[in-house]
């Protein structure tokens, strides 16, 4: 279907057919983003599962110190130690662009070599060795929030992305590409009308020569 208010003349062909090269354009450029995105979006989807599992498993552990430290130390002499120490998990978050598109960065402030501050009486190698996990299960919930959050955005970029594709492949594309078909249908039809016209002209003036000799 030709687009509306558009006039069958040469010109406006010749910029129809510019309108349309460009959409074919950037439909070609939308597609190559789409499958960037989709590739980073598979790759942060498979981190994210790897991620989540380590940090599972890195859980486990840590929850299984304390446990142990709650058992031979008692558990409200391991609960103040660990209320009474200033330590807390801090996260720095930023962010950064994938093919345009922002997504998150988050990294965790806390040393890898910071020291329990807790007192200790009271307390052994089991919370100790909490205390390390737990470090380490705070950096891996920073890394997993980046991930996931990274996978959010790239997957709503690919639906927008997608959805203009979309848009110029199976709207404007065809609306121009028929707007210029019927543009040059009608001029080919004026075409051969002036002809007509012309030889009728051509023959007309050529009786009226050949009746006045």
């Amino acid at each position: 279907m030709p687009i509306d208010n558009v006039s069958p003349t040469r010109i406006s062909l010749i910029q129809t057919k510019k309108t349309l090269k460009l959409a074919e354009t950037g439909r070609e450029v939308l597609e190559h983003k789409r499958d960037i995105l989709l590739r980073e979006l598979r790759n942060s989807i498979v981190e994210a599962e790897q991620k989540r599992d380590i940090l599972t498993k890195a859980l486990a552990v840590a929850y299984q110190s304390l446990r142990e430290a709650n058992i031979s130390k008692g558990s409200e002499n391991i609960s103040n130690a660990v209320l009474g120490s200033p330590s807390r998990a801090n996260y720095y978050v930023d962010a950064r662009s994938i093919m345009g598109v922002v997504v998150p960065l988050v990294k965790t402030q806390t040393e890898h070599n910071v020291k329990p501050e807790y007192g200790f009486l009271n307390t052994n190698s089991d919370l100790d060795k909490a205390f390390r996990q737990f470090l380490i299960v705070f950096e891996l919930i920073g890394e997993l929030a980046k991930i996931e959050g990274t996978a959010f955005q790239l997957a709503n970029a690919v639906n927008r992305t997608q959805r203009r594709v979309n848009a110029l492949k199976y709207v404007l594309v065809p609306k121009y590409h028929d707007t210029v078909k019927w543009i040059e249908l009608v001029l080919e039809e004026k075409e051969r009308e002036e002809f007509i016209r012309t030889k009728r002209i051509k023959n007309m003036l050529k009786a009226r020569q050949q009746t006045s000799t």
